[in-house]
């Protein structure tokens, strides 16, 4: 410890030289832990945009897909009902007979048919 301390008294300006080298050391360290966290960061935010963008992109199409759907299964309804009253219609006699006689010229009895150009 004395020779240290002798070391130390007698040149002062290596001691100083070695506190300003371990000073600039401290700071490189410094900016290299501070780049990469930077790095980091930036990874991490730029990842989880790219994420937000291609969901936001997808819930849009599923979006336009239920609309059109949604629509499609309006008109099906529809045309359900309309299916469904036809065949409340061919359940009928009397409609099946009307049709018989319009579109394919029976008659009922006594009835005589002239068929009419149109």
């Amino acid at each position: 410890m004395r020779e240290l301390r002798k070391y130390v008294t007698e040149n002062p300006t290596e001691n100083l030289q070695h506190t300003i080298q371990s000073d600039n050391s401290k700071k490189k360290h410094l900016l290299r832990r501070l780049l990469v966290f930077f790095l980091f960061s930036c990874t991490v935010v730029v990842g989880s945009n790219i994420t937000f963008y291609q969901q936001n992109v997808s819930i849009k199409e599923k979006q336009k897909e239920v609309e059109k759907l949604s629509k499609e299964m309006k008109a099906m309804s529809a045309e359900e009902k309309g299916l469904k009253d036809e065949i409340k219609q061919l359940n009928d006699d009397e409609y099946i007979a009307k049709i018989a006689r319009r579109d394919y010229f029976f008659s009922k009895e006594g009835e005589t048919i002239f068929p009419v150009a149109k």
